[in-house]
């Protein structure tokens, strides 16, 4: 009996303490992490209207090199170079004219500023020519220092008159007297007096009550029901005669019933303007945007119409995709898309439900050459949250042109219940600290290179040390070797997932040793997959070397190696995600997990190349929390420091760009866009040289070297031409390689892009049987056999360095197309790349270039 006692009692127990956890995740799920917290509330200000009162004079900016005139009357602006006379308008001139353009599209196309936000339904756009323009709701200022501001109250605000629409009889009568005994006269014909001991009389005494309260204490004067706008246009006039002023109409606006209700869809944007020597710079400063709570402000346009080109003119719009591309004016392509891309890619921290293509942009630079000039606009601030968006003319309205959009509020769907199919939308708790800067820069040519150098000037202005020397005169070659990867493999007859190496450390030191005998220059190294787990790579709260790689004895090793030899070894890593990671590896997904503004966890899954869904019968991972991700890139830069690395290679920093949208944590993409930065100063001060992925501005002066930039981009159909825009612009300044050679879907066109944009060249190897990644997701490293590739590799390397000997650290001053398939790059001491990606060879400047085939001449290298 006693023991079946013993046993109820542990049974007992045993449901108690499971009750008890449960009721713990409970409390967690639904008191620690509610989905309404009562700090979800609004921050911001509601917005205010203000009407523009000054008089038609044009407001005017001018130096040495520009003269800005704005129209008070539409805040319209000429921007004049004084050096040609070149003209450059905020909006068309003869947009009220266009054959094309509907009724809302000429109104966008005499705006210089456009607002969306979000609804239950959807997404409305506002332009601010009709929505604040035409109703005069702005407010002009030329500030002390020169510049010019505009304040615009965008939304559908009902006209308002500057008269009584109420109003003390002592305060009518010496309105009365001021105005003249004429306009008097006609005055009061439009109001009606009611006197409180009169009310009685009225047959709308119930309605006057309601809407003037006040008239049960004093008489008032009250303007008829029935009044036309037409009227109300002339009372207007009579009492401005008479002094009334906006602070007598807010005065008496008090006596209205519901004058200071709350507004609808309205929102207040300031754009302010000044030159900087030969610069235009054009501001949004985020903290003085004002909205109604119930109408998020999501997104904002800023000069949507500047440089406009129309179908008369010649010339082409510079987009960043890829190194850089042109959309010819009036180029036809109808049919086709507009062009848009998100800068620095897509921000992980948001939702999205399909990835069919994944739109990037690294450098934040688009332009415009048009009738022998151009600009160039560089978004000096707030480009992480930037979209470049341009179309051609004849689709919407007559014009072509390019432009900005910028993301204010982020916001995500969330689902309130399984049974049903409503979805709403949860946003920012507060808009972001910043202030949007784009920089306009005009040049006296329609070159694009001369666009690019312009852009190289910029840069080197900006980072002093850009241009500091480090530049080798071989061109570099980067070898990523990938140390291992997990696998699922049958052990007594289970299927176990474990790390299997494919390059030991003492296979890295053989393979450098046969790279340096075959002549390689200017050779990097990256080991990537060396710790935690291999490629697929556990969190970094503590850096374990793989023992079966030769554990942390044969790291050191391979460190002296590569040192003696005199080539560069980075160590990688990824900060930003959590792979396979659990509390066991120090990654708790309560607290270390960042969130979406619906506050659920961001675990992400691969996306299915069938249907571009994410495939969930994949394992996920998840994105990290900005702090979290830095403190493990510093806990990865003191390993490295302590081991005697030369390097570190960021998978992420300097490539992805997420923020965490948390309303408890909030973290924006350009607060993670400095910390990133930070993170990069640490590895520097710690002594080790940075290697990054594609290359985002941003972080490109802090990068040692930039390993697989894509100079292509996304080929939308509406471009026209590919370019080396950011190449030209950073050429001789910065090291850098596109993708690996041997993974690319076609290596031998991309060793003529190398050839053509002044490239590094960069492989991936390992040391193991390419059969090694069968049955695993990582058949994207098949083509990277070592010893399946070696000659082929080699044969790229010696003819690449030796036709390039000496121009890597030298500035591209030219690029021409010779035919729509023939390239020339042109190097400062006179050198000519000539590239044929054709089936036949071409003749051209006595040069004939073989078919498929590059050759260079002039200058020292023949």
């Amino acid at each position: 009996m006693k023991n079946k006692s013993k046993k109820k009692s542990i049974v007992a127990r045993l449901i108690l303490w499971v009750v008890i956890l449960g009721a713990l995740a409970a409390l967690v799920i639904f008191v620690g992490i509610p989905l309404f917290a009562e700090d979800d509330t609004f921050t911001g200000e509601l917005p205010e209207i203000a009407y523009y009162e000054g008089g038609k004079t044009p407001l005017v900016m001018e130096n040495d090199a520009l003269r800005f005139e704005l129209d008070p009357t539409n805040t319209h602006f000429k921007l004049t170079e004084k050096a040609t006379g070149r003209e450059w308008l905020s909006n068309p001139a003869d947009s009220a004219s266009d054959p094309i353009a509907l009724s809302a599209n000429k109104d966008l196309l005499d705006a210089t500023l456009t607002v969306t936000y979000s609804t239950s339904s959807g997404t409305i756009d506002l332009d601010n020519n009709k929505y604040s323009i035409q109703n005069g709701v702005y407010t002009i200022e030329q500030q002390e220092d020169g510049s010019i501001r505009v304040d615009y109250t965008v939304g559908k605000v009902e006209k308002v008159y500057v008269m009584p629409t109420a109003i003390t009889v002592e305060r009518f009568t010496a309105f009365m007297d001021a105005m003249g005994s004429s306009n008097s006269k006609k005055a009061k014909t439009y109001y009606v007096l009611y006197d409180p001991e009169k009310l009685d009389t009225k047959s709308n005494k119930d309605e006057i009550i309601a809407n003037y309260p006040e008239v049960l204490n004093q008489p008032l004067y009250i303007l008829k029901s029935d009044t036309s706008e037409t009227n109300k246009k002339k009372i207007q006039g009579y009492f401005e005669a008479g002094g009334y002023t906006y602070e007598d109409y807010e005065l008496d606006s008090q006596l209205v019933a519901g004058s200071s209700s709350t507004l609808s869809a309205v929102f207040n944007v300031s754009v302010v303007y000044r030159l900087d020597g030969s610069d235009f710079v054009v501001e949004v400063p985020y903290e003085a945007i004002r909205y109604n709570p119930d109408y998020p402000i999501i997104q904002v346009t800023v000069l949507p119409m500047f440089g406009a080109a129309g179908t008369q003119d010649e010339g082409y719009m510079l987009v960043p995709e890829g190194g850089g591309a042109l959309i010819n004016f009036n180029n036809g392509k109808l049919t086709q898309s507009s062009y848009y891309a998100n800068m620095y890619g897509w921000d992980y921290g948001t939702e999205r439900t399909e990835a069919v293509s994944e739109t990037r942009s690294d450098f934040p630079v688009f332009g415009m050459a048009k009738n022998g000039g151009s600009f160039i606009c560089i978004i000096e601030s707030g480009a992480s949250n930037a979209i470049v968006q341009a179309d051609i003319s004849g689709r919407y309205n007559s014009y072509n042109w390019v432009c900005a959009r910028y993301k204010v509020l982020h916001r995500d769907q969330y689902n309130i219940s399984a049974k049903t199919a409503q979805l709403v939308y949860m946003y920012e708790k507060q808009i972001p600290d910043t202030t949007l800067v784009q920089r306009y820069r005009f040049i006296d040519s329609d070159s694009y290179v001369d666009m690019a150098l312009s852009y190289a000037d910029y840069l080197e202005a900006r980072y002093p040390d850009l241009n500091a020397g480090s530049v080798s005169e071989d061109v570099p070659v980067v070898v990523e070797l990938v140390g291992a990867i997990d696998k699922t493999v049958q052990r007594f007859g289970l299927p176990i997932d474990t790390v299997v190496e494919t390059t030991t450390f003492s296979e890295a030191e053989t393979i450098l040793d046969d790279l340096l005998a075959r002549g390689v220059k200017n050779l990097n190294l990256r080991m990537s997959g060396w710790c935690n787990g291999g490629i697929t790579q556990r969190v970094l709260t503590s850096v374990h070397v793989e023992s079966g790689l030769g554990g942390k004895k044969g790291m050191s090793s391979l460190i002296a190696k590569a040192k003696a030899a005199g080539v560069p070894l980075y160590f990688d890593g990824v900060t930003c995600f959590a792979y396979d990671s659990t509390i066991l590896n120090g990654f708790l997904t309560f607290s270390d997990a960042a969130r979406f503004t619906t506050r659920e966890q961001i675990k992400i899954y691969p996306y299915d190349v069938v249907d571009y869904l994410p495939a969930e019968w994949m394992d996920p991972y998840y994105l990290v929390r900005p702090q979290y991700a830095q403190k493990n890139a510093s806990t990865l830069i003191s390993a490295l420091s302590d081991a005697g690395a030369a390097g570190v290679a960021f998978r992420d920093i300097g490539f992805l760009l997420s923020g965490n949208y948390n309303p408890k944590d909030t973290v924006p993409r350009e607060q993670v866009l400095q910390m990133n930065l930070d993170t990069m100063a640490e590895a520097r001060d710690a002594g080790l040289n940075v290697m990054i992925k594609s290359g985002n501005d941003y972080a490109m002066p802090y990068a040692d070297i930039i390993t697989d930039m894509d100079v292509d981009g996304i080929k939308y159909a509406i471009l026209d031409k590919q370019v080396p825009f950011y190449q030209i612009a950073i050429h001789g300044m910065k090291e850098y390689a596109t993708v690996p050679l041997n993974l690319a879907d076609d290596n031998a066109t991309e060793l003529l892009r190398c050839a053509e944009y002044g490239t590094g060249l960069n492989f991936t190897f390992f040391a193991e049987s390419a059969m090694i990644v069968q049955d695993t997701y990582h058949t994207g490293y098949y083509g990277a056999e070592y010893a399946d590739w070696v000659d082929k590799a080699v044969a790229f390397i010696t003819r690449y360095q030796s036709d390039m000997a000496g121009l890597n650290n030298q500035r591209i001053v030219g690029h021409d197309y010779l035919a729509s398939e023939v390239t020339v790059t042109r190097y400062a001491n006179g050198t000519n790349v000539y590239v044929n990606y054709s089936d036949t060879e071409f003749t051209a400047e006595g040069v004939t270039i073989p078919a498929r085939d590059w050759c260079v001449k002039g200058g020292e290298a023949q």
